[in-house]
């Protein structure tokens, strides 16, 4: 499977005349698979913005070299396979919202004879056909989304590129964006999302990065990164008092155990030796959340800046 995007060593310094300089990104290795869903994790000031401009071509790098379906970022052939939805969008308030969208596919280069029917489409993908005659300042911020969904689809490119999509909507209008973004995938569009809300990313990503001062910490498939930081649960009876370095806790007559997985074969051989009875394992799997926390507060070797 080839790479929608794909970077190589990038690194961004910001030159600054009255501050030191800013290091956003350093070595910033990072592969997304064609028609997979990733999600681009990390704390305010990781360097998420500063990657996702280098990839729709506001910012340049200061090394490296960052690709999109293997054209450089930025440039006019790159641009043709992406759509993009930033953070805070500002949109023409007095405008209806098939008349606004006409606009994008106009500025996205779509033929005259097919705005109409892209325009259609684009609004029945996010369920806004209802409301091409709405005017955009009466639209809530979940419809809003969802507009801004439409306007990256219009010239129907292979990849996404969104920008925080669940950010301040309430849980409803978060969950229609969340199905729109699978029905999407469904159609096989990559889809390339920062977002903070792990839960979301969690639920529907195929691979992620987590992304901390400007590197990154971890990046692949998510259930292997899940599946990595599990933990199990050793239940036994009898056996040793106390367990050097092991808090040993106490359920009815059984104790309980937890312990990283890679630990456990260890443990139970103990336990076997010592004469306890094993009553069962059982693996716990982490969130995302959890794992997040673990890698970035562990991630000491990476300089603050």
């Amino acid at each position: 499977m080839s790479n929608a995007i794909e970077t190589r060593h990038l690194r961004k310094l910001y030159r600054r005349r009255r501050e030191p300089d800013l290091l956003a990104l350093e070595d910033l290795d990072l592969h997304v698979r064609e028609g997979d869903i990733f999600g681009f994790i990390g704390p305010n000031g990781a360097g998420k913005s500063t990657t996702i401009k280098i990839l729709i071509g506001l910012v340049r790098p200061t090394a490296g070299e960052a690709l999109l379906f293997g054209e450089p970022c930025g440039t006019p052939a790159s641009r043709r396979h992406l759509g993009y939805l930033p953070e805070t969008a500002v949109y023409h308030e007095f405008m209806a919202v098939g008349e606004l969208l006409d606009v994008h596919a106009r500025l996205a280069g779509v033929a005259p004879a097919q705005r109409k029917t892209r325009c259609q489409e684009a609004l029945e993908i996010v369920h806004l056909e209802d409301r091409a005659q709405t005017l955009l300042r009466e639209l809530s911020k979940g419809m809003r989304q969802r507009f801004g969904i439409a306007q990256a689809l219009i010239a129907r490119p292979p990849l996404l590129v969104l920008d925080e999509p669940t950010s301040g909507l309430d849980p409803l209008a978060q969950l229609d964006v969340k199905n729109i973004i699978l029905r999407l995938k469904g159609q096989g569009i990559t889809i390339f999302f920062s977002s903070h809300q792990l839960t979301d990313v969690e639920l529907i990503c195929d691979q992620i990065g987590i992304l901390h001062r400007g590197r990154m910490l971890r990046c692949g498939n998510l259930r292997e990164l899940l599946e990595d930081s599990a933990e199990v649960e050793v239940r036994f009876r009898g056996g040793p008092a106390q367990l050097p370095g092991r808090e040993v806790l106490e359920q009815g007559a059984d104790r309980v155990v937890r312990l990283p997985r890679e630990e456990s074969d260890a443990l139970v051989d103990h336990l076997r030796e010592a004469g306890a009875h094993l009553v069962g394992l059982q693996v716990a799997r982490r969130s995302l959340e959890q794992a997040f926390f673990e890698i970035t507060r562990t991630s000491g070797e990476v300089e603050e800046r």
